[in-house]
């Protein structure tokens, strides 16, 4: 039989919060320990019994089923084509797309006017298409095939770090280092570069917009293929003379900058891209037009030149 519960000053019961507050409060040595056979929950506790502790097995592996499948959903739903980052590439994807499109279309655009510009100019009878050709031809407005040269320059391989660091920083090819490389080629008789593709002319820009090279507002990425036509060994021989291949020797050393040379029968520079005509005008009778000759830059202290050590990004 149960044993009667202990009266109290105010009421409770001797297992309610207040009752035992007061009793710790009033004598700590006086309470009496709690028994189970006096909780009063104890009488409804389940018994501990095989089964019982199968099905509560199995509740928690179903649990923890339900809580795996739940995180793999969430990661899948974070990785699927509604995500941001998969929008965001899926628009860089179809913008490229385009811009292809776009290009292919301005080529055979370019095509129809050059076929009725020349069957407008075959009928002057005056030498018209000849003087057009060498002219398309000294502006880069026509693609170019014959032997030649390609120089090489591509960022150094990473820097040795500290001990217990993290990747070593990279050496970057600058604008001035592929500058002074094609004025270099210039120099040494080329008669037509290219970078990348991207023919170079009088008039072409070549500079930098954060850590990109842009060649006529065009990025390009390392490394960096700069084609010459002309004598490949002629080539190679006169910028490795000159003070342009002193100044590539000089970063090539100092700074890790990798550099090579390929020679071959039969290379391929493309034509620039049709400019904007800005302004023109008639010439008058006897004047002579000099053609415009590519900006000289003197190759200057690679220290010089901006470069800086860029740390690896993965």
């Amino acid at each position: 039989m149960r044993k009667a519960d202990h009266s109290t000053p105010h009421g409770e019961t001797p297992y309610s919060p207040t009752s035992l507050l007061r009793a710790l409060t009033a004598d700590p040595y006086g309470v009496d320990t709690l028994r189970e056979h006096e909780h009063p929950a104890a009488e409804a506790a389940p018994p501990d019994v095989g089964a019982t502790r199968a099905i509560t097995l199995l509740l928690a592996l179903l649990l923890g089923f339900v809580v795996a499948v739940s995180v793999l959903d969430l990661r899948q739903g974070a990785a699927a084509e509604d995500s941001p980052r998969a929008l965001l590439e899926q628009e860089v994807l179809d913008t490229r797309g385009e811009a292809e499109l776009l290009t292919q279309r301005q080529e055979e655009l370019e095509r129809e006017i050059a076929q009725a510009q020349g069957v407008v100019l075959e009928g002057t009878g005056d030498g018209a298409p000849e003087r057009l050709t060498s002219y398309e031809q000294a502006g880069g407005g026509v693609s170019l095939s014959g032997p030649g040269a390609v120089l090489v320059l591509e960022d150094s391989a990473p820097l040795p770090s500290s001990p217990g660091g993290g990747a070593g920083s990279v050496n970057r090819v600058t604008d001035a280092d592929v500058q002074i490389a094609v004025n270099g080629l210039w120099a040494a008789g080329a008669e037509a570069v290219s970078i990348n593709g991207q023919r170079i002319s009088a008039t072409t820009a070549i500079r930098t917009a954060g850590s990109a090279i842009l060649v006529d507002f065009r990025p390009l990425s390392p490394p960096y293929s700069i084609t010459a036509l002309g004598e490949p060994e002629q080539l190679r021989s006169a910028v490795s003379e000159g003070e342009a291949g002193e100044y590539l020797d000089e970063i090539s050393s100092r700074y890790g900058i990798r550099m090579s040379w390929e020679s071959e029968e039969e290379l391929t520079v493309p034509a620039r891209a049709v400019g904007t005509l800005r302004e023109a005008s008639v010439p008058d009778d006897g004047s002579t037009s000099t053609p415009e000759t590519p900006q000289t830059i003197n190759p200057t202290d690679p220290s010089a030149a901006g470069r800086g050590a860029e740390e690896e990004t993965p």
